[in-house]
């Protein structure tokens, strides 16, 4: 009996560092090749935005099958990913979607409820979230891209409670 408690243990072993040193998920056969693409985030006086969400799609309104997104550091930085796991972008042009938003939520009272938003707060105009109005562009070219996205000056608005 031991001697199968020991074989499922060793099995069960193995099997978490198999899974536990997999290299993520394998990139599609189709990705296209991807260029490291560094974006600040700053407002118009220089200042870095921290904790922006960053959004690139192709311009025109083309589609693509590839997510290129970010979340800005402390110093308004971030680099590319594509579909969340590969860094870098595939060369094109692109619109920038840029924002920053915080929700407070008020805790449910009731057992099994869900949370609500009470408030939420931009602290970038909410022009800049969407790509027919922000004016955002970026252009990922083979090589090192840097780029540079300035999104106005800070606001603070507490919209509506959202119940």
């Amino acid at each position: 009996m031991k001697t199968k408690q020991f074989f499922a243990l060793a099995l069960a072993c193995v099997c978490a560092v198999a899974v536990g040193c997999s290299k993520g998920p394998k990139k599609p056969a189709d990705l296209p090749a991807l260029y490291p693409t560094t974006i600040t985030v700053v407002y118009d006086d220089g200042t870095p935005v921290d904790g922006a969400t960053v959004a690139l799609r192709p311009a025109g309104g083309g589609s693509s099958q590839w997510n290129v997104t970010g979340i800005t550091d402390a110093q308004g930085k971030l680099v590319c990913k594509t579909n969340g796991n590969w860094d870098g972008a595939p060369a094109g042009s692109y619109e920038a979607m840029v924002t920053k938003e915080i929700a407070e939520m008020e805790e449910p009272t009731e057992a099994g409820a869900s949370a609500v938003v009470k408030s939420r707060t931009n602290y970038i105009d909410t022009k800049f979230g969407n790509p027919k109005t922000s004016g955002l562009t970026v252009e990922v070219t083979e090589g090192d891209n840097q780029v540079e996205l300035k999104v106005g000056e800070q606001i603070a608005e507490a919209a509506a409670s959202a119940e």
